[in-house]
């Protein structure tokens, strides 16, 4: 199989390896590096712990390529050092591990030379926000798509969905990690119910529990966008609880409450996230 490198954002989009004679040889992940708040008190023994976040790691892809002459060489670095450097952030995706996305910044390009027309590249990349997303998120999940997803556990249940038509409903969460928006992971959850008194979502799982305090329409959905409650397009976090749902690795047991409910569905659109 064709081993591939491609980078994208919302402005632009090209496939390094569709470059004639460069050749992607491998990649490299740094080690996951965490951060936790600690707190000495004079006179105890040890200290106590904090909150843990994930700090920015370093991606490696290597490359080699076979210029025609030195002329042709020489314009293939020059090439590339105006692919790689830009004013703004961006995602690869490389075959290797074709289901995910790392969103990067440049570091460096290291070059070897091998002769005059020949030299390997080793492109730096720091992963900025401390973790890989799966290529795309659960809207457009498919079990006919193995390969745009990658279960860590191995796990492919034929009964992984997103979209619900009932109270209660199981979200699989194929991340390494807890999917939390307070730490800026996305995640979306779009509620469409008649509810005259308000409702309250729960997830069991992880004992979140998120209350809207006053009467919805279907006509008008509910949209949780990370810590954001929004209802026609105005975010009402005043009628809440204050409170924001996260999701655990794993299956989710998430049940929608009220009083005379009616005509309930529910779709989660979040990325895996992967340390």
């Amino acid at each position: 199989m064709e081993k591939t490198v491609r980078m994208f954002n919302n402005n632009f989009e090209t496939v390094l390896t569709d470059i004639p004679n460069l050749t992607f040889l491998d990649f490299d992940e740094e080690d996951v590096q965490i951060k936790t708040e600690t707190t000495e008190v004079t006179g105890l023994d040890g200290v106590l712990m904090g909150a843990s976040s994930f700090s920015p790691f370093k991606l490696t892809l290597r490359f080699f390529y076979r210029g025609l002459d030195t002329k042709d060489y020489n314009l293939l670095k020059q090439r590339l050092r105006g692919i790689i450097y830009r004013r703004e952030p961006y995602y690869v995706v490389h075959s290797d591990m074709p289901g995910k996305k790392y969103a990067v910044v440049p570091v460096s390009n290291g070059i070897t030379d091998v002769g005059d027309r020949y030299g390997t590249f080793e492109i730096e990349f720091s992963v900025y926000k401390g973790y890989s997303e799966s290529l795309l998120s659960t809207k457009s999940f498919s079990l006919s798509k193995p390969d745009k997803w990658q279960f860590e556990n191995g796990h492919y249940a034929q009964d992984v969905k997103y979209k619900f038509n009932s109270t209660g409903c199981n979200v699989f969460n194929g991340s390494s990690d807890i999917i939390n928006p307070i730490m800026r992971h996305y995640l979306k959850i779009t509620v469409k119910v008649d509810a005259p008194k308000g409702i309250t979502i729960k997830n069991n799982t992880t004992g979140d529990e998120f209350i809207y305090k006053v009467a919805l329409s279907k006509s008008k959905p509910l949209i949780l966008d990370g810590v954001h409650p929004i209802v026609d397009k105005k975010r009402v976090g005043v009628n809440t609880n204050y409170q924001w749902l996260t999701l655990a690795p794993g299956y989710n047991d998430i049940e929608i409450l009220g009083e005379k409910i009616s005509n309930p569905s529910v779709e989660f659109d979040f990325n895996f996230i992967y340390r």
